[in-house]
């Protein structure tokens, strides 16, 4: 499930779980890219143009050529198929969604959505994906375009708030939620119609919204402010904006956790959140917002992704993994390159919910595309394409 000024420091979301953001967590459905009794995850390395595959704990190859500097991913588990985003690199924008045929690890022919597209999520029934457009640094971007995945129509261009580096949809379906990094806003767009169209913007209280994620009863999305360090809660459908909570990075002189990803165990209750500066993950307990505890990780964790009990954790200063089987003690895995978004496929066969962590201490849409439906940040990369 991330994720991440102009674009600054890059969002993760999953998303887009999934999910939130580029980070999705795919359902259990059983198919030749799932593997009985371990989670496989996919992870974009950004500064190749390439997807790192791990099964369970362990790395397990690479999926090469799909487009360039790789950033959301999520993946389609009924055909098996994960779309990766191709941001581009510096100087270099790119344009284009790549679809990735897992059972064979294949890259398919590209989507193209846009100048400087950033974050993907699909929707609940694996139909359509939202894709968040950066633009340049001459052009800042402002929009999001949905794909019909059945016909690869591509929506004209939904304007939201500016530099959308992060997105998360909905359990119904019915709207995505936008979190433009430039404006300090969110932005909810109507996805029941094709075109999808924007609704009035959420303002935010002076933030630099980096990441979002909502959570799966439906009842509240959350924003991840990374100039302030805190987690903002508001309230679905009305909009209602909460009280920011404080994550307490400056305690033992850290200057800032940088909260960079997100992503929310299937029960609702708690939150993963990736604290890039002070290399953690901050486990948040739901709706409260209290801390539940903290893991681990390794230099500049900025993607989360989560399947049943297993926590996957990519590190972009250190180019690796923590991985959290059981969600105890963490392995460190090799194989990515300036990691930055994240998608699991469950075990074939197996459980997706996950229970309490163990060992811490408290402290209808119509006429889509014509078909009817029912590390410190490193240079070059983190930051807009320049041309």
């Amino acid at each position: 499930m991330t994720i991440r000024g102009g674009m600054g420091m890059l969002a993760r979301s999953v998303c887009a779980l999934a999910v939130a953001g580029g980070m999705a967590l795919a359902s259990a459905a059983t198919s030749s890219a799932s593997t009985p009794g371990l989670p496989t995850a996919y992870v974009t390395n950004s500064q190749l143009a390439t997807v790192s595959v791990y099964v369970g704990a362990h790395f397990a190859g690479t999926v090469h050529r799909v487009g360039s500097g790789p950033t959301g991913i999520a993946i389609d588990q009924a055909t098996a198929t994960a779309y990766v985003v191709d941001y581009g690199f510096f100087n270099q924008p790119s344009h284009t969604v790549t679809p990735v045929d897992l059972s064979t690890r294949t890259a398919g022919p590209p989507i193209t959505v846009g100048t400087g597209p950033l974050a993907i999520a699909l929707t609940p029934d694996d139909r359509f994906a939202v894709v968040t457009l950066q633009g340049t640094a001459a052009h800042p971007g402002h929009w999001v375009r949905e794909i019909n995945l059945a016909t690869r129509a591509v929506s004209p261009a939904i304007d939201v708030g500016l530099n959308p580096e992060s997105l998360a949809i909905t359990p119904d379906g019915h709207t995505a939620y936008v979190a433009a990094f430039g404006s300090g806003e969110v932005t909810p767009v109507d996805l029941t119609a094709w075109p999808p169209r924007a609704l009035p913007p959420i303002m935010l209280p002076g933030t630099s919204p980096r990441a979002i994620a909502i959570a799966p009863n439906g009842r509240r999305a959350y924003v991840l402010d990374t100039t302030n360090a805190t987690v903002i809660p508001i309230a679905i459908p009305n909009g209602t904006v909460g009280a920011p909570f404080d994550l307490n990075c400056r305690m033992g002189g850290d200057p800032g956790c940088t909260p960079s990803a997100i992503v929310i165990s299937p029960d609702s209750r708690t939150a993963y959140v990736s604290a890039a500066g002070s290399a953690d993950v901050i486990l948040l307990s739901l709706p409260s917002l209290a801390v539940a505890g903290v893991l681990q990780a390794g230099a500049y964790p900025d993607a989360v992704a989560l399947s049943g009990r297993w926590l996957y954790v990519a590190n972009g200063a250190s180019d690796t993994m923590s991985i959290f089987p059981g969600l105890q003690a963490p392995r460190t895995a090799g194989g990515v390159t300036y990691p930055f978004g994240i998608a699991v496929v469950p075990p074939a066969g197996g459980a997706t919910g996950s229970g309490p962590v163990a060992g811490l201490l408290p402290v209808t849409r119509t006429g889509a595309g014509g078909a009817p439906t029912v590390r410190t940040p490193p240079a070059p990369f983190y930051g807009e394409p320049a041309a």
